[in-house]
């Protein structure tokens, strides 16, 4: 419950303010050829929060631009703060209503942060994935949670932070150990590989073992929570070569 409450504060902190539905960010179909449909599920990080030009650097609209083929649309119906819950009642009617080919789904750090148990979460997003696949027709890539133990704005709460580090957003004393966040991250990991595997869905790796966000510091935004745009093209690569590993 501590972790629950201490990331609920850092995630208000974080996150932008706004948390109305969208109706998706459309990109009009060429004319050439029928259009492969691409839609991206997810939160905050699905529209790009964290940089300056969100439409452009945000990791579905940098996965879109750079592997998906001529004549491909995408419709993001990500929206900031969303959980799984969430996204099953405002996202999935939107998405399976434009019939589409490929789905990405990151959905995870907003659920573990607002204490939603591993096997809640997994239950959902078990029947986020059914939904989507569509009896198999829909390819699904669905994204793991990275090491939040990791993340500048959860180790500016520690003892001892770094000194150019971002400020602590949440009161001192509050912050869960690393070893609880840790946990917290494997066990909704554990359900996210079971959901996939349950569901013909694809794994895209974003906890990388938990050495990657210390050692690349310009992927994530000056909030050090959000990734940079650096970051969004990282991600997008890491939803490319699953995508390409299946298709």
């Amino acid at each position: 419950m501590l972790l629950a409450t201490t990331a609920a504060l850092l995630l208000a902190a974080c996150s932008p303010g706004d948390t109305t539905p969208r109706t998706g960010a459309v990109i009009p179909v060429a004319a050439d050829g029928p259009a492969l449909v691409d839609v991206a599920v997810g939160a905050s990080e699905t529209v790009g929060a964290g940089t300056d030009d969100p439409l452009r650097s945000a990791w579905p609209q940098v996965l879109y631009t750079t592997a998906l083929p001529r004549g491909a649309v995408l419709y993001n119906f990500g929206i900031p703060g969303a959980t799984t819950a969430q996204a099953l009642h405002d996202e999935i009617p939107a998405a399976m209503a434009v019939h589409p080919t490929v789905v990405t789904v990151w959905l995870n750090v907003n659920d573990l942060i607002g204490g939603v148990t591993a096997a809640d979460y997994g239950a959902q997003l078990r029947q986020l994935l059914h939904s989507l696949r569509r009896g198999g027709q829909t390819q699904v890539l669905v994204a793991n949670t990275p090491d939040l133990a990791q993340l500048p704005a959860y180790r500016a709460c520690l003892p001892n932070p770094p000194a150019n580090g971002p400020a602590c957003l949440i009161p001192y004393g509050l912050a869960p150990t690393p070893p609880a966040v840790a946990a917290a991250v494997a066990a909704y990991n554990a359900e996210i590989s079971q959901a996939a595997k349950q569901e013909g869905a694809t794994l895209v790796d974003l906890h990388l073992n938990g050495t990657q966000i210390s050692q690349h510091p310009e992927w994530l935004s000056a909030d050090g929570f959000h990734p940079s745009a650096q970051g969004y093209a990282a991600i997008a690569k890491l939803f490319e070569d699953a995508y390409r590993r299946v298709g």
